[in-house]
């Protein structure tokens, strides 16, 4: 790696801003020359994921005291037992008995059971499919030619990115309650929310009866586990949907992608079990869950239904969504009733999946009076938990989108109920002819009318990004509006070189008189000052820098927090401005997001990216089918007994 004299390049890529995936937007959308050099990149061949696994193998009952509540006791006796593996308290005083070749007459024979009943386990609600290969982003920013293997229109999406001009869900927390986690994930890492009241390790510092629960909760193992090990793979797919995070120079970004994950773990493989999802539900509220996600469900009844009621009127109570996955055995729920896609309370929001050109999944469950809205869910790019990425169909991806939808309503209404970001979220989805009559508000989820519903935004537009070495003078329109406080701006300085951007430090930064080095992450902050409100602004910072290609990013602080998302756009100097008869290299756009709707997020220039294409959505060299032609049958099958579909 190499740097112009006097440039001081650190040894670290620009990893805690979303500046490679915008560098390329931005890029494309203003014609630079030689864009080619962030854009052209291999796209990997990827997985189409086709089983979650078997599970754990347990038999899991629920008991009944004979004195009521499930005592410590008699929970510490029944884990004595041969053949039981754990045990574990519920909500309404029974227990939750996870076991190994034992039948329901076993534990009924026990001192102090009074009555058994075999716990209710339901499929998660991802479809299979026949091998495909990467497309792209679709799902968040659709071009058309952006979905590979589906034939594809234009913002046939959820408009993620004109929702990040407001918000990508800065301290709102998600909980996925589904089979696992991956804690190592790059692109989940970062999104692991913390447990504010328990340490790890094995004390029970919050009395909940977890010890150890700093990152959540594994039922399944009645552990702090929220990997869970193999069996986490759909909850670690559903995680990255909802937040895997963008510009970290890996994966894919996801619908929120700066919100905080809970992961709480119900089940393992491709069953989750009820009870546990009741009780997971309770724990999220109860930890400050601000939506809640459940892509699983089944035709259950009884106690089990009883306590999966429960809970959901609990989160009710607490002012608290819950988005629920509508099902892939193609079935009208207004009729063919599955839970909780079913349940009729106000607080859940049921979602059908979409393909890529606006048509209902041919696995998706639909009702006109039952399911809410559709998002998308055919061949979604998705985090593994073996630290990959793959490709899934399902409604188990189009329910997280829309819980992390909710997320970003509920950062950008923050005094807002539950019920009015519920019906601002339905009030804004796109319609979409072939979702009339098959939900309720017959469109797709769209989050590019969030602005308009936010209490405040920011918007930057970039000019004067070319210039001759020497002192560059960019300028940055900053338009709102934003609430009163102190007002601060970070301006980030980033180089490419060898197809990656690097953080330029050391170097001095002039606002308004005022100089700045920037400092290892090549950041320089400026006081701005204290306003009533921000409406519209200018800054013109001064750089002296030589030959290259550059990124330049904008952050708008209000007291000591971030107001919007980070900017970036390309900052050519020298001999990197085209030359005179190439594309003009024009201005950046406002947000700098191309026209067509490019995804600011999970690409990095010099990256491999999944499914990532050059502009227009040609190719890039190296990239192949197998056979090099489209593979037949990307119609999922029809679910089996017992399969991946609720029925």
């Amino acid at each position: 790696m190499s740097a112009p004299a006097g440039q001081q390049v650190r040894g670290r890529r620009m990893k805690s801003k979303r500046v490679q995936a915008i560098v390329l937007t931005a890029a494309v959308a203003a014609g630079y020359a030689g864009a080619a050099t962030f854009s052209a990149l291999a796209a990997p061949s990827l997985p189409v994921i086709s089983d979650w696994g078997p599970g754990d193998g347990l038999t899991r009952y629920v008991l009944t005291a004979v004195n009521g509540a499930a005592s410590p006791a008699l929970l510490a006796d029944l884990e004595r037992v041969d053949g039981v593996v754990h045990a574990q308290s519920l909500s309404d005083g029974r227990a939750l008995v996870a076991t190994e070749d034992l039948l329901a007459q076993d534990l009924r024979a026990l001192q102090g059971v009074s009555a058994v009943e075999l716990s209710a386990s339901v499929p998660v609600a991802a479809s299979v499919t026949d091998p495909l290969f990467p497309g792209y982003g679709w799902h968040l920013a659709n071009t058309g030619a952006n979905a590979y293997q589906q034939s594809a229109v234009a913002d046939a999406d959820t408009d993620a990115p004109d929702g990040w001009d407001t918000t990508a869900g800065d301290g709102i927390v998600v909980a996925v309650v589904d089979s696992g986690y991956d804690s190592d994930h790059p692109d989940l890492a970062g999104a692991l929310w913390t447990n504010p009241a328990e340490s790890c390790g094995s004390v029970d510092t919050d009395f909940n009866g977890k010890a150890g629960d700093c990152h959540g909760w594994n039922w399944n193992t009645n552990s702090a586990d929220i990997d869970n090990g193999t069996g986490g793979g759909h909850g670690a797919s559903v995680s990255g949907t909802v937040g895997a995070r963008a510009g970290n120079g890996t994966g894919l970004a996801g619908v929120a992608p700066d919100v905080t994950i809970m992961p709480l773990v119900i089940g393992s493989g491709s069953t989750v079990d009820v009870f546990a999802g009741a009780e997971a539900i309770r724990y999220a509220v109860d930890h400050g869950a601000d939506v809640i996600n459940a892509s699983w469900g089944g035709a259950v009844g009884g106690s089990a239904l009883t306590a999966l009621k429960s809970a959901v009127a609990y989160a009710a109570d607490h002012d608290v969504l819950v988005v629920v996955a509508a099902g892939n055995d193609s079935g009208n729920r207004d009729t063919d009733l599955v839970y909780p896609a079913s349940l009729a309370d106000w607080n859940v929001i049921t979602v059908g999946a979409s393909t890529a050109s606006d048509g209902v999944s041919s696995f998706s469950a639909y009702g006109a009076a039952s399911v809410d809205l559709f998002a998308p869910g055919s061949l979604v790019v998705v985090t593994t938990n073996t630290g990959g990425y793959g490709l899934s169909n399902g409604t188990s991806f189009s329910s997280p989108m829309v819980a992390a939808a909710v997320a970003l309503y509920r950062a950008a209404m923050p005094t807002a109920t539950a019920a009015e970001i519920k019906q601002a979220l339905l009030d804004d989805v796109d319609p979409v002819p072939a979702f009339a009559g098959r939900s309720v508000t017959g469109g797709r989820l769209s989050l590019g009318k969030l602005t308009g519903t936010a209490t405040e935004s920011v918007r930057y537009a970039f000019t004067s990004m070319t210039a001759p070495a020497g002192v560059v003078t960019p300028a940055i329109g900053v338009t709102g509006p934003t609430a009163g406080g102190a007002y601060d701006v970070v301006l980030g300085l980033g180089m490419e070189d060898g197809g990656e951007v690097w953080a330029l430090a050391d170097k001095d930064v002039t606002l308004d008189g005022v100089t700045v080095t920037t400092d290892d992450a090549g950041d320089a902050e400026f006081s701005l000052g204290t306003f009533a409100g921000f409406s519209a602004g200018a800054l013109s910072p001064s750089i002296e820098l030589g030959d290259g290609r550059y990124v330049l990013t904008v952050q708008l602080y209000r007291d000591g927090s971030p107001v919007g998302r980070t900017y970036a756009a390309p900052l050519l100097v020298g001999s990197a401005v085209p030359a005179p008869g190439s594309t003009p290299p024009g201005s950046t756009p406002p947000g700098s997001t191309p026209p067509g709707g490019t995804t600011p997020g999970g690409t990095t220039p010099g990256s491999t990216t999944p499914g990532g294409t050059t502009p227009g959505g040609t190719t890039p060299p190296g990239t192949t089918t197998p056979g090099g032609t489209t593979p037949p049958g990307t119609t999922p099958p029809a679910p089996g007994p017992g399969g991946a579909a609720p029925s």
